[in-house]
């Protein structure tokens, strides 16, 4: 990586793909399609940050860097449900939700290990501990996407520039993301066996305390209640 590289962050399912959309339009100030932002956002893509630096979008966790960092975190009692779907769309998903919950919570799900460790690893990273890490909850990028856009825009070292960001926030709603979901190349969700259960989710924050039962959020919040503390979310039932 070169040294003004940026890293963006997050578990599976944070809602990093809308993010990254916003993003490419933020400093591009073209429009964004699931060709166009894999092509900026891989290892190969090409620089369009200061110094000429990528903006590099990734799950893993690298333990020999000190650069910039934006970590996109989301409430695991949301993610839980929406890597579920996306398992249940390719086709994927070995058992019911039931069974899933524990083998999530435990890392055993995916090959990016648990959410609160992957969490945990970024938030005391070196980045994090010399204030390169900049920290964006989904849930706040939700409620106030203008906001938290210039608030990275400033962290990348670029100009705020409020037109081009509000035109980001509005190409991209769930209705218009679901429509270049649509439009994508086959190749991009060859995987999937039915669009029916969607790439791109309802982007809900709140679903899962009607969707979960108090029993798979005590579950869930037993192996992750100190990270989910640690990042300003609630508890909602004891643990079980």
């Amino acid at each position: 990586m070169a040294p003004n590289d940026t890293l963006l962050a997050s578990y599976p399912r944070s809602g990093s793909t809308w993010l990254r959309f916003l993003l490419f339009e933020c400093v591009t100030g073209q429009p964004a399609n699931f060709s166009s932002v894999d092509t900026y956002g891989s290892w190969k893509g090409p620089g369009v940050l200061p110094g000429g630096g990528r903006l590099i979008s990734t799950h893993e966790r690298y333990c020999d860097i000190d650069r910039k960092v934006v970590y996109l975190a989301r409430d695991p009692r949301s993610i839980i449900m929406s890597e579920y779907r996306l398992r249940q769309r390719q086709g994927t998903a070995d058992g019911d939700f039931d069974a899933f919950v524990p083998l999530f919570v435990k890392g055993k799900a995916g090959p990016f290990g648990s959410w609160n460790n992957h969490v945990d690893f970024w938030m005391s990273s070196p980045p994090s501990y010399r204030g390169h890490l900049h920290l964006v909850r989904y849930e706040d990028l939700r409620a106030s996407p203008e906001e938290c856009l210039a608030e990275i825009v400033v962290f990348l070292g670029m100009p705020v520039d409020d037109a081009l960001i509000t035109r980001a926030v509005d190409n991209n709603t769930l209705d218009r993301m679901r429509s270049k979901e649509d439009q994508a190349p086959p190749q991009k969700f060859k995987r999937a066996r039915s669009r029916e259960v969607r790439f791109v989710n309802q982007g809900l924050t709140q679903g899962w305390k009607t969707d979960l039962t108090p029993h798979q959020v005590g579950l869930i919040e037993q192996h992750t209640g100190p990270t989910l503390t640690r990042l300003g979310y609630e508890l909602w039932r004891e643990a079980p």
